[in-house]
């Protein structure tokens, strides 16, 4: 019984748990947002489906189309839109299914926020907020909320924008699946990569932005001229200039016959866009993911370990049950926790301690593994050191192979040159004075009776002033 206690409460058994929950969530998901999501009230028409008669495109498609597809495509899409907005008394068993889910994983995340060893709610909200998969899933239920209250407002509107959030809120879910990978060696260092080159992304997106309107307004403006203002000239303007990078020429076809001054003044404009978008830009940017790839790859396998040892203990302190299930984990500690609080029972007192200890983490080793430690250790301590030494050897040699190899500019040599004269002036200075000692020791002695009167000076040392 202790065996299979500690293969439940096993991270790695947990983590499995929680990845084959999350895919059967997205299953459900999707199958909710595809197929059955329907309005609790009776609406006429859905806002949120294209209207074909409003869109030029669309137009020029069913143009090419013969009357018969035309005439199916029509049923197809009343039978659509006539299913989709069914109107149900109640939601379905599978959109009730995917809400308690979801509350669960905000019960979840409200249970990590509270058991964080943090002494403020402040500081608990800020060591919380800093994992990147934490505000996704505080985003994604926020979301989800959001959109369960607006259907059930009694408008269509309220009905579009709720299957819209869920929509995002779907994708956002999608995102949030990328932590599975994180188990992986092979692939969750490339997670940390991607984040990385995600950053370098939001700068290079400053600059094509600034390039994207550069030639977008200008180009808008001359080929369809002074327009009533409206909300969607932006949406037409990003459209005429962004796919330009990736080869939709259309402003092509637009000025192919304009031969007027205003068309090939648009034509110069595509030219330098093109130039520097497609070859500059996109240049620029692989350049920056290259250097962010080579700057992380050397310690991949650092970052993969690091990865290992937070999803460890993450999945340490999370319960056993995946969600849905782990409501009844979340009623069990409740229960433990008012009792051994509240109520002091003891017996729940000791069953809260020993949860809290088991969801520390502790390595258990007896004596043998212990000594292997210490050998691996003495082992890499030693091989650091003379590595260090290596390194430290390898600079000093560095250094004077620079001293010795340095090239002198001009002014330095000139001051050097200046230094040495300056150098040999004091030098005839000194002699000078010393020879002024002499000649006046020599004239103090004449003028005494005796030769052996004659003082001789100290010799100065010159040698030292060279």
């Amino acid at each position: 019984m202790k065996n299979v206690f500690m293969f439940v409460h096993a991270p790695c058994v947990k983590y499995l748990y929680t990845v084959y929950s999350h895919v059967i969530f997205l299953m459900l998901f999707s199958y909710v947002i595809l197929c059955d999501f329907f309005p609790l009230y009776e609406f006429e028409s859905d806002g949120c489906l294209p209207n074909t008669e409003k869109n030029s495109h669309s137009k020029r498609l069913l143009n090419n189309i013969n009357k018969d597809s035309m005439l199916n495509l029509t049923i197809n899409e009343d039978i659509s839109s006539k299913f989709g907005l069914q109107q149900h008394n109640r939601p379905t068993i599978s959109e009730i299914i995917l809400t308690i889910w979801i509350y669960t994983l905000l019960c979840e995340g409200i249970r990590q926020l509270i058991s964080m060893e943090v002494p403020s709610i402040y500081r608990k909200l800020g060591a919380y907020f800093t994992i990147f998969w934490n505000k996704l899933d505080v985003l994604a239920i926020f979301l989800f909320f959001i959109a369960f209250i607006l259907r059930f407002l009694p408008m269509s509107q309220c009905f579009c924008a709720a299957r819209i959030i869920l929509a995002l809120d779907l994708s956002i879910w999608y995102i949030r699946g990328l932590e599975i990978f994180s188990a992986v060696k092979r692939l969750g260092p490339k997670l940390v990569m991607i984040g990385e080159m995600a950053q370098d992304l939001k700068f290079f997106m400053l600059m094509l932005t600034v390039f994207l309107l550069a030639f977008g307004v200008p180009t808008y403006s001359l080929i369809f001229g002074v327009q009533k203002f409206s909300w969607h000239i932006p949406r037409v303007i990003l459209n005429v200039a962004y796919w330009q990078v990736f080869g939709e020429l259309e402003v092509l076809d637009d000025i192919e016959k304009n031969y007027e001054i205003s068309g090939y003044v648009v034509f110069i404009l595509l030219i330098a866009y093109m130039t520097v978008a497609s070859v500059l830009l996109i240049n620029l940017l692989i350049a920056m993911f290259s250097h962010t790839l080579d700057r992380l790859h050397a310690d991949t396998d650092c970052i993969w370990k690091f990865q290992r040892y937070s999803l460890v203990c993450h999945h340490l302190t999370r319960p056993s049950l995946p969600p849905p299930l782990i409501i009844f984990s979340h009623i069990h500690r409740l229960m433990i926790y008012v009792f051994s609080r509240i109520f002091k029972r003891k017996w729940f007192y000791t069953k809260n301690i020993e949860r809290k200890n088991r969801e520390k983490f502790k390595i258990i080793i007896n004596e043998m593994l212990t000594k292997k430690i210490e050998a691996i250790e003495d082992a890499l301590g030693n091989e650091v050191y003379l590595f260090s030494l290596k390194i430290d050897r390898k600079q000093i040699d560095y250094q004077n192979d620079f001293n010795e190899e340095r090239v002198y500019s001009s002014q330095e040599i000139i001051l050097n040159k200046v230094k040495t004269l300056e150098r040999q002036i004091q030098v005839i200075q000194h002699r000078q004075d010393d020879m002024f000692q002499y000649l006046q020791c020599l004239m103090n002695g004449m003028k005494k009776i005796g030769g052996d009167d004659i003082e001789i000076p100290k010799q100065c040392s010159i040698d030292c002033l060279l």
